[in-house]
């Protein structure tokens, strides 16, 4: 899976999402494999009913509905399933007829992630060891009795069970650690106002288009704005005013940029657009964006404007000069009277 989670319980819902499928098409399997209705009625029942009960589990995940009374009435309703059939397997089809326990073996790495996904690590480990007991002493009462095949498929069983244990307890370390990797990634590139880029994620963009500029001898544009006036915002608004203000102004510019457009906020009221368009059309980007900010009516101050300064990258450019060129257009905007685009080659 290429997604990316937020979070550990992105990831436990997405797992979900495939677990709950794998279970019901095991019931079904298990309910078509059975002789009929009349010589497994109680199987019957409770398969059929586990199986509705699980599907209307998985819609509801998909909708992100009831998410935790899902995860511990499932975990609940499959290990009573689990450990009725195990132990009327064991007494009245391994002890009489000498059969095996196959789809336990192959079906247990599922249950087990279960345990752990819904328990977490500890509790899982406990809960998981616990129901290995619990089948372990079953399987004993029965052992002397049992024929050479049998013992050695409970015996394969017990084997499988203990290592699933121990793997998805090393696995839901992994999980935890992957999730909180993306969590830390992807905030670590995120300004935590307005949640668009920061200055270090903007920083990654500048070298990569710099390096792409020189291998393939293109020219890309640049785009630097602020609002114009903010300290006097703050001073009669508030911070908290002012901070409201910045978190509008960024989704409104978000949404006239097109996908593959890069935005950030350098820093305080600047903000920093690499565009798709360059030469021209960068700067008709600019003017559409300084008219629909100025057309646009805030939530706390009413209408604003915003100067903005735009930049074409030159073959021996750095960062640093091509931000100074570009904070040049903007100075000269500010200098023209504020509400201006001003370009700089």
């Amino acid at each position: 899976m290429k997604k990316q989670f937020d979070s550990l319980a992105d990831l436990k819902r997405g797992v979900y999402l495939w677990i709950v499928p794998l279970i019901v098409i095991a019931l079904i399997l298990n309910i078509v494999m059975q002789n009929g209705y009349n010589e497994y009625k109680m199987n019957f029942i409770i398969n059929n009913a586990l199986t509705i009960w699980l599907f209307l589990s998985w819609v509801l995940l998909i909708k992100r509905r009831w998410v935790k009374f899902i995860e511990y009435s499932c975990l609940a309703l499959i290990t009573v399933y689990h450990i009725a059939t195990f132990f009327d397997t064991v007494a009245h089809y391994l002890l009489p007829s000498g059969g095996s326990l196959g789809d336990f073996i192959v079906w247990m790495p599922i249950y087990i992630v279960f345990i752990f996904l819904t328990l977490g690590v500890k509790k899982g480990l406990t809960f998981s060891i616990f129901i290995f007991l619990l089948t372990l002493v079953d399987g004993l009462t029965y052992f002397n009795r049992l024929s050479t095949e049998s013992m050695d498929s409970l015996l394969q069983y017990y084997f499988a069970n203990f290592v699933y244990i121990v793997v998805l307890y090393c696995a839901q370390h992994i999980f935890k650690v992957y999730a909180e990797a993306q969590l830390f990634k992807k905030h670590a590139y995120l300004d935590s106002l307005t949640g668009i880029a920061n200055r270090h994620q903007i920083d990654g963009w500048f070298e990569k288009k710099l390096k792409d500029s020189k291998e393939m001898n293109i020219t890309f544009s640049v785009i630097f704005f602020d609002i114009d006036h903010f300290k006097m915002i703050n001073d009669q608004y508030g911070h908290k005013a002012g901070d409201a203000i910045l978190i509008e102004l960024a989704d409104l510019i978000q949404s006239n940029l097109a996908a593959r457009e890069w935005f950030g906020r350098w820093g305080g009221e600047e903000f920093i657009i690499i565009p798709t368009v360059t030469g021209q059309g960068a700067i008709n980007l600019a003017e559409l964006l300084r008219e629909t900010v100025a057309t646009h009516d805030f939530q706390i101050v009413g209408r604003l404007t915003a100067s903005f300064g735009v930049t074409e990258s030159l073959p021996d450019d750095t960062i640093d000069s091509l931000l100074s060129r570009v904070d040049e257009g903007l100075y000269q905007s500010k200098h023209r009277g504020r509400n201006k685009v001003s370009s700089v080659s």
